[in-house]
């Protein structure tokens, strides 16, 4: 494989990458929240956090990122504010209301992940098993016990990865009716602890 680095954050050069990517893999998920796939594209490439990403980069390229909530925050910033400088207010009320559903927070003492996406031409390479080992050295240095994440019911191929990367089912939960709108029913909550 071709030199991978991983660190923390992105360019502004690269935010409409790094915003692909991650429309691209949760596209499914957040498109209900918009009107269109247009919309729902600027809003996420405009509301990335840098500070909130681990990015992983071949020759320069980026290859593939990973999101995760610190204080609070996560790698978009979908909040109320954020949503208000890209839509009306009625489409932010509208937004607020159907992502509020995926809602991810944080968990005591554990880094939680807010999404793993790796470019398409890249997977199978490797660059998905490197995130998950950044995001865990990552909670290491953060002082975390473990790192948390899930997983929908609709992909396998990322649940056999996060199992062979050391992350066990700690629990889970179901969309219930709501799965139709959101393209997945069930979820699970795996974990993965760091070494102290």
């Amino acid at each position: 494989m071709e030199k991978l680095q991983i660190s923390v954050g992105f360019t502004e050069q690269e935010r409409d990458r790094v915003g692909l990517l991650y429309w691209e893999a949760f596209r499914d998920k957040l498109r209900p929240a918009f009107t269109d796939d247009e919309t729902g594209l600027r809003v996420v490439r405009s509301s990335m956090r840098a500070d909130r990403i681990l990015v992983a980069r071949i020759e320069g390229e980026v290859a593939g990122v990973c999101g995760f909530h610190e204080r609070g925050v996560g790698a978009v910033d979908l909040s109320w504010s954020s949503l208000r400088t890209h839509v009306s207010a009625w489409r932010a009320v509208r937004a607020v209301v159907v992502l509020s559903i995926l809602e991810r927070s944080e968990k005591n003492g554990r880094l939680v992940l807010d999404g793993i996406c790796v470019d398409a031409t890249r997977r199978g390479a490797g660059i998905g098993s490197a995130l998950l080992d950044a995001a865990a050295d990552y909670a290491q240095e953060s002082g975390a016990t473990a790192v948390h994440l899930s997983v929908i019911d609709r992909n396998p191929r990322a649940a056999a990865l996060y199992r062979r990367r050391g992350f066990e089912p700690v629990g889970g939960g179901s969309l219930g009716i709501l799965g139709y709108l959101y393209g997945f029913d069930r979820y699970i909550a795996m974990e993965r602890p760091v070494s102290r």
